[in-house]
């Protein structure tokens, strides 16, 4: 009869679980379902194909051929910076372009797919955690995981793939090593199985490491293993996190370029002093607690100035530093008697401490993807001094049933729901893309200087496509009015960081691009060269700035200076030879695009360029040669091809004509 009564309990258990898993399966598509119809947002071009009338990303427009070269390379390879190592992000979305081409709305079904297997196999462990506890307890974290807004950036950006894989396969890593520690007959497998999952997750992002932290904590809290067996796991992790190191240093030929950072990304990245940052990690971490708590209003950037430098006279700043301290000696005084909120408070701070500005600066400052994973700790926190506060004994399984709930605890579970809910769905409709993005959280964040920089650089762009009228007018001013408050917060910041050539180059292209001020931008640009001459794009900004104040022989200097060192960068040449043309100069325009064709041997124009040198040059054969390659270049160019047949039979080269026009 007990038998009968005990495989009884285990099928409606079991009946229970999966009827959860589906609630949360269908839960996640209701509060992100809206999030579908975006399109796409900020630094999706890093990670996919955002144009596809010209396609911008190379290795993702190859798809599933492109797979090598993504394993060769490094995440972001943008001809000017070269960083990190994520070739399994990528190649799910060079999978995803080989079947459906550039589709933001299958990209964002992917990222809220993911997430909604996220929050099952997280209710899967948590159940497992708290087997001897109130099933309304992991039920609780997830869920409330699940709604919480601040995960809105990671879901709704698609660029947030690599947070979202890297979260999922930690959790699939601890999920195993579970198995493996449970199961001691297949500890072997299992723990090969969380290892590879491990190393998925470190293909896709670093903060994958932080399970090996979460990883051993879980153990020791909830599974009764010994220390040995605790220590392993550590051991087996950094294993993981070593391989992963071995195959970018053999498969990626060529080294990480530097990031350049400019202050209003994080001043500290200026600030070499350990006892200048620490108020700032102090608020940052505070700032973390109230995103945690109340997340409004959010921002896709926040950085200088909406982050401020703040000292120690700032009381948020000592307010902080004593509730990181309190909770950091609760959890290690309770470490020994293995409570749940000392789990929670730990898992907390593992998450929130290598993106709080302290060990080193993180860009932005403040980014709500870097609390993904520490929010399962706020979570764990939460869900417990609810259940705590409303007397609800977290060990008494038969709390399972909502009627056995007091009616003050569902109203007020149904309170917070239904504003992180709001919060949720109203903050996904603003990643409908940039444009909407940005202009809604400058409402907010009128003093983020990057922000301003971003939005201006967007109506920038929009101004192209805009028909002259009123229309265009008030874009232009618009345009104007963000770059203005960028210049100004950014005028300010060089008076303190006077070190930062990124910020220098930045006004001075703001002056010479926007306002069309180039006596204005030229001092930037000349302190942006003098803290860093080798800077090749601060030489071209400094070159076509001297072309601009109608210095020729100034802006050739800079010019020439870049085709010795063998750029690629085609502007250098179509400028050149620009300038050449006008002093009539054409034995050096020649050279110049020569040298050009030598780095570039595909760019039609600087055929062209060529052909019209060899012209002027009264050299037609050679022109006529350079011509022909021109077509040759664009084969599909039908206007192209017309026009280079009637020039060929006007120069009397019918025969030329004639075969151009046969290929």
């Amino acid at each position: 009869m007990n038998a009968k009564k005990t495989e009884t309990i285990l099928e409606n258990n079991i009946k229970f679980n999966r009827q959860v898993l589906f609630v949360i399966f269908v839960f996640t598509f209701l509060i992100y379902g809206n999030s579908l119809k975006n399109n796409y947002a900020l630094d999706d071009n890093y990670v996919t194909v955002t144009t596809p009338g010209r396609p911008n990303n190379p290795r993702i427009e190859k798809g599933i051929k492109g797979i090598p070269e993504i394993f060769k390379t490094h995440y972001v390879e943008d001809g000017v910076q070269s960083f990190e190592y994520r070739p399994i992000v990528l190649t799910t979305f060079a999978i995803e372009y080989q079947f459906f081409g550039s589709n933001p709305h299958v990209s964002h079904f992917i990222s809220v797919l993911l997430y909604a297997f996220t929050g099952m196999l997280l209710f899967t462990i948590l159940a497992k955690f708290f087997k001897d506890y109130t099933i309304i307890f992991p039920l609780l974290i997830t869920f409330l995981f699940i709604i919480h807004p601040i995960h809105t950036e990671v879901v709704d950006n698609i660029k947030g793939r690599d947070e979202l894989l890297s979260f999922l396969f930690g959790l699939l890593a601890l999920h195993f090593y579970l198995k493996g520690v449970e199961f001691s007959n297949k500890i072997k497998r299992y723990i090969f199985i969380s290892f590879l999952f491990l190393l998925c997750g470190l293909l896709c992002k670093q903060t994958t490491f932080l399970f090996i932290a979460l990883i051993p904590l879980s153990i020791y809290f909830f599974s009764g293993a010994t220390i040995k067996k605790t220590l392993a796991a550590v051991l087996i992790l950094f294993l993981a996190k070593i391989c992963v190191s071995l195959l970018e240093d053999i498969l990626v030929t060529h080294p990480q370029t530097i990031r350049e950072f400019a202050f209003f990304e994080n001043p500290l990245f200026f600030e070499p002093y350990f006892f200048t940052r620490l108020p700032v990690a102090c608020y940052t971490a505070g700032y973390y607690l109230k995103l945690l708590i109340f997340p409004y209003p959010l921002s896709c950037y926040y950085g200088y100035n909406v982050i401020p430098m703040v000292g120690w006279s700032a009381l948020t700043v000592w307010f902080a530093l004593l509730f990181y301290v309190f909770i950091g000696v609760y959890s290690l005084i309770k470490f020994p008697k293995k409570t749940i909120l000392s789990f929670g408070i730990l898992v907390f701070l593992v998450g929130i401490f290598p993106f709080a500005n302290l060990r080193e600066p993180v860009v932005g400052i403040v980014a709500e993807r870097f609390v993904y994973f520490a929010s399962l700790g706020f979570c764990i926190m939460a869900a417990y001094l609810l259940l705590i506060l409303f007397k609800i004994d977290v060990r008494d399984k038969l709390k399972f049933k909502i009627s056995n709930l007091s009616s003050s605890f569902k109203l007020a579970l149904i309170g917070i729901f239904l504003v992180y809910a709001y919060l949720t769905v109203a903050r996904n409709s603003k990643w409908k893309n940039e444009l909407v993005l940005f202009k809604n959280d400058i409402v907010h964040f009128q003093n983020s200087c990057n922000l301003n920089y971003l939005l201006g650089n967007k109506l920038y762009g929009l101004n192209y496509n805009t028909q002259n009228g009123a229309q265009k007018i008030e874009l232009i001013n618009e345009c104007k009015l963000h770059y203005k408050k960028a210049i100004e917060l950014m005028q300010k910041g060089i008076q303190k960081y006077p070190q930062d050539f990124t910020t220098f180059n930045n006004i001075g292209m703001i002056y010479m691009k926007i306002f069309d001020d180039a006596p204005a931008a030229w001092p930037y640009f000349k302190q942006a060269v003098a803290l860093n001459p080798k800077e090749r794009m601060i030489q071209f900004n400094m070159a076509l700035c001297y072309e601009k104040r109608n210095l020729p022989d100034s802006a050739i200097l800079f010019y020439q200076k870049l085709i010795t060192e063998n750029t690629n960068y085609v502007l250098v040449y179509l400028n050149l030879h620009e300038i050449y043309f006008k002093k009539q100069a054409f034995i050096q325009a020649i050279t110049c695009n020569r040298k050009g064709i030598l780095q570039i041997p595909n760019y039609t124009k600087l055929y062209i360029n060529l052909g019209n040198a060899f012209m002027f040059n009264k050299d037609t054969l050679n022109a006529v040669t350079q011509y022909i390659n021109a077509v040759n270049c664009e084969p599909a160019n039908t206007a192209l091809r017309s026009k280079m047949k009637d020039f060929l039979i006007s120069l009397g080269q019918k025969e030329k004509a004639d075969k151009l026009n046969s290929q």
